[in-house]
């Protein structure tokens, strides 16, 4: 007899959308009478010659908990703490997956009692595959908060979440389907991708699983030769450069934080591997406590001793160091920091702006300054990994596909950066995306609520060639689309961060979204959005939407206007609520008028009165 087995997303503690009929189906023997009774109605199938069956549940107003039975034959299945809300499907790259433990030093209040349990996640496997959409998750479980569970939480979903349950009281399913380092075209189906014939060539080539599988081989291989050879012939494990007391002499210096390249022509692109020491003095009582050591982020991997003792080890670059002290390792006086660092591609460094310091309650010792340094070995630069996650169409077949039989409130999404290479093809693949989503759903309406990219980088001027500025605008584009929403992030981010820890800032932006866009609630959201312009005396009046009760700055607004491939800077002045003024007539035959155009802009002083930042725009003039 075949066991009843039901699909992974419908276990204890689930949460499913209130208001709709709710498809529930599995497997039982086949032939078999299959009964299923819910809020105290009994529902009933038969199993087909395979053992699949079907049924629909009426829908349920929001409450819980409750109890699913399902029964057939001898066998029986019953799931508990059940609750009727909303259902959110969170999806996109890493800013999307980033969970709370990464943002517990930066928000420790949310883990304070009580953390409501009635926000729950649905984890879905990381999985991939070329050959078609699958029907059911290859796995997954639900999670409701509790201090103990809250750092599995996407920190983007969690705030949004929190947000929206204190508005409405009503139960929150977060279904967690994010990948990071993704590009768009991952999460598309092959129908969606059919106007992108490269897109749709690479996903018919993976889906060969013989070339698949050797291409995933020999790049894993050629990462293993390379690794190792950094381990065989990396003179400062030979010669144990971590050890406390070594001869420092051949030694070069370097300031940290910073670029390894600062000490001279032969740091250049280095690839291979860089060792790093410091003496530090640790005052009377410091050494007797637990500490803590915070080194920002480092290009590329690293291990860090402290006095000779391995203190902890991180395999790629964007994970911020922040490694344990136990008492008993340091000691009162000198003490010796020793970093080994694997560089991959000759940009390594130590990042800028980020704390560097080791602390504790005690006190704290800052560890900015000059180091010394010495390449124990040098290598060619490491061979680019391949990810088969990126390809085209596998993680909608695995990750989304699956879900789309079920009834949402609608879809929160987190990406972009992963398309920068090529940002002019992001609007056409957005919107593909999100009506390929609508279509597998069956819903033209499905609210659709997304995050505008933040600043990262360098700050700079305008131009016209940045990509990041390109992509929001492309994002802006979707809004076009019925029943879209988007978070203006540009002002919540870090520009030495792929991963800014202001997730609450772009999870309370989200909610706005949905409130507007699902409750029909008014709000200022996304921010003050361009409009249109008028000539006047010289001048160009700009004017623009969700201004709320006025544009603010909070200091001299800038606007670029381009005139034969120059861009110059010009002043802006608010002339009202919703209007600026900028005067162009000191620029010849000007062509086009840009605001916040650069990955990280320099002019970005404008919001309106609620707080949130005016939408980058391009205009022709």
């Amino acid at each position: 007899m075949r066991r009843l087995s039901l699909p992974a997303f419908i276990a204890d503690g689930m949460v499913i959308q209130r208001g709709a009929a709710f498809p529930l189906w599995g497997r039982a023997a086949p032939a078999a009478q299959v009964t299923v009774r819910f809020l105290d109605k009994t529902y009933r199938a038969q199993a087909d010659a395979g053992g699949a069956w079907r049924v629909t549940l009426d829908p349920a107003d929001a409450g819980g908990p409750f109890t699913l039975r399902v029964s057939a034959a001898e066998a029986a299945r019953e799931i508990q703490d059940v609750y009727a809300g909303d259902l959110w499907l969170c999806s996109g790259q890493s800013n999307m997956e980033l969970m709370m433990e990464r943002l517990k030093d930066d928000f420790p209040e949310e883990w304070q009692p009580p953390v409501n349990p009635l926000i729950r996640q649905f984890t879905v496997p990381q999985e991939w595959d070329a050959s078609g959409p699958w029907t059911e998750l290859d796995g997954g479980f639900w999670t409701a908060a509790s201090p103990e569970t809250l750092p599995v939480f996407s920190g983007t979903a969690w705030f949004f979440a929190k947000k929206m349950y204190e508005k409405y009281r009503i139960p929150i399913g977060l279904i967690k389907a994010a990948w990071g380092g993704t590009p768009v075209e991952a999460w598309m189906s092959r129908e969606a991708l059919a106007a992108f014939p490269d897109m749709l060539a690479r996903a018919a080539l993976y889906a060969d699983s013989q070339f698949r599988e050797r291409t995933i081989k020999q790049n894993e291989a050629e990462l293993r030769a390379w690794e190792d050879k950094t381990v065989a012939e990396d003179r400062g494990l030979q010669e144990a450069w971590y050890q406390a007391s070594i001869d420092e002499s051949p030694w070069d210096e370097l300031s940290l934080p910073g670029d390894f390249a600062a000490p001279g022509p032969g740091y250049t692109r280095l690839c291979g591997v860089i060792w790093l020491r410091r003496t530090f003095r640790v005052p009377p009582g410091f050494a007797s406590a637990a500490a803590r050591l915070w080194l920002g982020t480092i290009t590329d991997a690293d291990t860090v001793y402290i006095n000779g003792v391995e203190a902890g080890s991180t395999g790629y670059r964007y994970p911020p160091r922040k490694y344990p002290v136990p008492a008993g390792l340091l000691h009162e006086g000198e003490n010796q920091i020793t970093i080994r660092v694997v560089c991959n591609n000759g940009d390594g460094g130590v990042t800028q702006g980020k704390p560097f310091r080791l602390f504790s309650e005690r006190g704290a010792v800052e560890l900015g300054g000059v180091w010394k340094c010495r390449i124990g070995m040098r290598a060619p630069p490491c061979p680019a990994a391949f990810f088969i996650q990126r390809q085209p169409s596998g993680l909608f077949n695995t990750m989304i596909a699956p879900l789309l039989a079920y009834p949402l409130a609608g879809a929160l999404w987190y990406q972009g950066e992963s398309n920068d290479g090529r940002p002019g093809e992001y609007a056409a693949l957005f919107a593909a995306l999100i009506k390929d989503w609508r279509r597998y759903t069956r819903q033209d309406d499905l609210p659709f609520l997304f995050v505008q990219l933040p600043l990262f980088g360098p700050k700079g001027g305008n131009t016209e060639s940045s990509s990041w500025a390109i992509l929001r605008e492309a994002q802006s584009a979707a809004l076009a689309l019925p029943a879209t929403g988007m978070a203006a992030a540009l002002d919540l981010g870090e520009w030495n961060d792929l991963h800014p820890v202001n997730k609450k800032g772009v999870g309370e932006r989200l909610f706005l979204a949905a409130d507007q866009v699902v409750f029909n609630s008014r709000n200022t959201a996304p921010g003050p959005v361009y409009r249109a312009f008028e000539r006047r005396d010289g001048k160009l009046l700009l004017f623009f939407d969700n201004c709320g009760a006025g544009l603010r700055a909070v200091e001299r607004p800038y606007v670029s206007a381009a005139a034969a491939g120059v861009l110059t800077r010009l002043p802006a002045d608010i002339e009202g609520p919703d209007c600026l003024s900028v005067d162009i007539s000191m620029v010849d035959r000007p062509e086009r008028l840009y605001y916040a155009w650069a990955d990280n802009p320099q002019d970005r002083q404008l919001y309106n009165a609620d707080g949130l930042p005016m939408i980058p725009f391009r205009i022709a003039i």
